[in-house]
């Protein structure tokens, strides 16, 4: 999959910097917005740029609907916001298929979206994927697969935080380290 072209000067960015693996273009999965609304991709860019949101997932069924392969360990995707401006590069770190109803506390918390609870996620995104189980005339249920992936930032043009507009605005800032939940069980081990 090429590089769509809205996004060529910020992929371009990231391969001349020192985080920029050789190897990326290869790698290159996607480019995407969290969510089905402009006020949820602000949000989720927003939230993964600070290194709370580090999870996410889909209905196994989108991906075999359209053709399109899962992700996997290495895959290189950008985040962008409501306006499809890129926010952050996100390195996928483990990727597992789960049925709806065997996701924990762990990768709900991950997830960082919501009160980040067990109970919260369910709430939250048990309506969100029944809806779009409907959409496909599919029931959800306790043993629907989802695609459930952990990934890391690892080139942002700069930390972000929402503007008054609800946009993501660049400021400079560190960025704090991501909860060891968020990274490869190497780069774990190292930290």
């Amino acid at each position: 999959m090429g590089v769509p072209n809205h996004i060529e000067a910020f992929w371009r960015r990231f391969l001349d910097s020192r985080t920029g693996p050789k190897d990326a273009n290869e790698r290159f999965y996607e480019s995407f917005r969290v969510g089905n609304d402009d006020e949820s991709a602000n949000e989720g860019a927003r939230l993964i740029l600070s290194n709370e949101k580090c999870a996410t997932s889909s209905l196994q069924w989108e991906y075999e609907d359209c053709g399109k392969p899962l992700p996997r360990v290495g895959a290189l995707s950008v985040v962008e916001d409501a306006r499809r401006r890129p926010q952050c590069v996100v390195e996928t770190t483990w990727v597992e298929v789960i049925p709806f109803g065997e996701v924990d506390a762990t990768f709900a918390y991950d997830y960082g979206e919501g009160d980040r609870t067990l109970e919260g996620w369910y709430r939250v995104f048990g309506p969100y994927y029944a809806e779009l189980c409907e959409e496909t005339g599919r029931e959800l249920s306790s043993h629907t697969a989802l695609v459930c992936e952990r990934f890391r930032v690892i080139f942002p043009e700069r930390p972000a935080a929402a503007g008054q507009d609800g946009l993501v605005k660049r400021r400079r800032r560190r960025r704090p380290r991501p909860p060891a939940a968020c990274l490869s069980p190497s780069t774990a081990e190292r930290l």
